[in-house]
């Protein structure tokens, strides 16, 4: 009577166990499932972040290239010739 005792008390046991592996098994499943989903809002964070930093780096370029074609625009040469240099300069004739 004892072995059959011990049987039945060793396959409650095993049952037991099973299901705790089982509970066990669905919460790492859910922990790993979160951790995928943080991992995938994380990567599409930084390449938004990426795409934004490229846009911002888009803008600079073009506003230098704004500002130098609008330097060549305005620019102009003064010469000054070696008398006027020997001579000294007029404040009034100085342009700005």
């Amino acid at each position: 009577m004892a072995d059959k005792k011990d049987v039945e008390q060793n396959a409650e046991q095993t049952l037991i166990t099973l299901d705790q592996l089982s509970q066990t098994l669905e919460v790492m499943t859910c922990v790993v499932d979160r951790l995928k989903q943080h991992l995938t809002r994380q990567m599409s964070l930084n390449a938004e972040m990426f795409d934004d930093g490229k846009k911002v780096a888009e803008a600079e370029a073009e506003e230098r290239a704004h500002a130098t074609r609008q330097l060549q625009q305005e620019s102009f040469v003064v010469e000054i010739s070696q008398k006027e240099l020997e001579e000294g300069s007029d404040p009034k004739k100085i342009v700005h």
